[in-house]
């Protein structure tokens, strides 16, 4: 855009976008996950995490849930001064709690047919219904703060403003002239930095150590428009790269002028022991204002090898030394750089610590490790949700099985159901079985109206994960099957042996078989069908073991 061709008429009609100029690209921070960016630039991929992966799931069986919340939290970023040095902080506290609640209901009907006068059609159904409750919260607090001082914006020493005073400060929004050339970035400034502003077109500059901006235009009330261009100050640049700061370029030094670098600050830097600082981290740290004070501060309570990465991270979320005394004297007392950095993006704080205190087996008070705190709060855990199970008998949780809990959303009232049925004392790691499988007291209290009472939670969960439920019992029972036990059931069901298979047998003069030879039958092959074809074939027997001997010895289908 060519400044000697503005139409005030037409320009008028942009005022209306500063808002949302100032939105998109300066950036505000509510809790929701967010990377701040100060102006667009490409931000690397931050690394993933990867939950551990369950074990595959057996063949008739539910899949097995997994939950994984991922928390990346807020990064409070003040980076309202910086335009173009694009300071995307990028604060990747990943929390992931990956609960495997591993329900592996394995049966295993192992028949051994052998071609022998004896014939082993023993059935041994192997029921292994353990549950993995693991819980694995991963801390990842790397700060990436990626300062793009360069852009993709080309030559920015000369272009279009538009302003708007509010207050004491005034928002500055800088644009590119040309197509080719199109960019924008807003900053604020203080208007005491502009003392006599252009009610009618004409000059106004503003000097700092790196360069001098001379603005063209006019203001009319608290809008202003027009023109700008920016001159370097070399010497300053050359001073820059002679106190060690790298990768230092000529068309840095508008980002140095935008951040209000000063050489007094780089001084300061090189001086506190950051003598061979990028230049990307040097505005990143001037943008936002840390200064000596607050790099003692950190080396003062420890963290002597803090990292201009980590300052600028630490600043932007806002963690001063009484956040950190506040950490500590809450038990966390060798709490390390990056889990501070964790603490604060969930908003953990000394009182959320004390309500957490628990008694150990030796009465000694003690606290979650700081990972199990992160997930904890990424998961909203807090003392009202620890104390609810004291009602149902629940003292002293073990942290790790509480995650496991919480992220299976089981409740003192899923508790209660089966503490009314009976169950009591249920572990946790029980409770997290159940609650996996979907079983609830609804689901007992129909097996205990069908005769089945005080069923093993291990049994249950046995039953739900091969689907048993009431109907297919008594579907059994109508063919004269009586007080099925439940572990004969579960070879049953994982065979797909149904009444319906036991009436072709009955049909055919079969009337009595035992239940255990059933899985025998079904393994091997035979059938009602196979029966019928070798009783036709002149192969008669009252003894079904011959036929499974006969079905093994030749494979025969016909």
């Amino acid at each position: 855009m060519n400044p000697k061709k503005f139409n005030p008429r037409s320009l008028w009609k942009y005022f209306f976008l500063l808002p949302l100029a100032a939105v998109m690209h300066v950036p505000t921070y509510g809790q929701a996950p967010v990377t701040p960016v100060a102006a667009p630039a490409a931000t690397p991929a931050i690394p993933a995490v990867t939950p551990v992966a369950p074990p595959a799931a057996l063949p008739g069986l539910p899949a097995i849930p997994v939950v994984a919340p991922v928390v990346t939290p807020p990064v409070y970023n003040d980076l309202n001064s910086v335009i173009d040095a694009n300071v995307n902080t990028v604060v990747n506290s990943t929390i992931n709690p990956v609960v495997n609640a591993n329900v592996n209901a394995m049966v295993n009907p192992i028949v051994n047919a052998n071609v022998s006068p004896i014939i082993n059609t023993s059935v041994n159904p192997i029921i292994n219904a353990n549950v993995n409750a693991v819980v694995n919260p991963v801390v990842n607090a790397n700060v990436n703060p990626i300062i793009n001082v360069n852009g993709f914006w080309g030559d920015r020493t000369e272009g279009s403003w538009f302003a708007e005073i509010k207050g004491d400060k005034v928002r500055i929004e800088f644009r590119g002239d040309d197509e080719e050339n199109n960019w924008s970035s807003s900053s604020d400034f203080a208007l005491s930095d502009f003392p006599s502003l252009p009610k009618e077109k004409g000059e106004f500059s503003l000097k700092r150590e790196s360069g001098t901006i001379v603005f063209t235009g006019k203001f009319d009330g608290d809008m202003g428009y027009g023109h700008y261009k920016f001159t370097a100050d070399k010497a300053f640049s050359d001073f820059v790269k002679s106190e060690g700061v790298t990768k230092v370029e000529d068309r840095d030094a508008f980002s140095f002028f935008m951040v209000d670098l000063k050489k007094s600050y780089v001084e300061m830097v090189v001086r506190n022991g950051f003598k061979d600082i990028s230049r990307n981290h040097l505005v990143s740290m001037a943008a936002l204002k840390v200064d000596e004070p607050y790099i003692k501060m950190w080396k003062a309570n420890g963290f002597a090898d803090i990292t201009p990465n980590d300052l600028v991270a630490g600043k932007s979320m806002h963690i001063h030394e009484a956040y950190i005394k506040e950490i500590r004297d809450a038990g966390y007392k060798d709490i390390s750089f990056h889990q501070l950095i964790a603490f604060k993006s969930q908003d953990i704080t000394g009182d959320y610590i004390s309500s957490l205190r628990t008694k150990n087996g030796n009465g000694e008070s003690e606290l979650p490790p700081s990972h199990d705190l992160i997930a904890y709060k990424s998961m909203n855990i807090d003392a009202a949700y620890v104390n609810s199970f004291k009602a149902v008998g629940y003292e002293n949780i073990p942290y790790h099985q509480l995650t496991a809990m919480k992220s299976m959303d089981i409740t003192p009232e899923f508790v209660k159901g089966f503490v009314d049925l009976g169950y009591k004392d249920i572990p946790a790691h029980d409770l997290i079985a159940l609650k996996s499988q979907n079983i609830d007291a609804a689901y007992v209290k129909s097996f205990e109206d069908a005769g089945y009472k005080n069923i093993p939670v291990h049994d249950l969960v046995a039953l739900k994960s091969q689907d048993i439920t009431p109907e297919y019992i008594k579907g059994f029972e109508a063919i004269g099957y009586k007080d099925i036990e439940i572990r004969s059931l579960i070879p049953l069901k994982s065979m797909d042996i149904t009444p319906e298979y036991v009436n072709g047998f009955k049909k055919l003069g079969f009337t009595d078989i035992p239940l255990n030879e059933l899985p025998g039958l079904k393994s091997t092959g035979v059938t009602p069908e196979y029966v019928a074809s070798m009783q036709e074939k002149g192969f008669k027997s009252t003894d079904l073991r011959k036929y499974m001997r006969l079905k093994s010895t030749f494979n025969e289908d016909k």
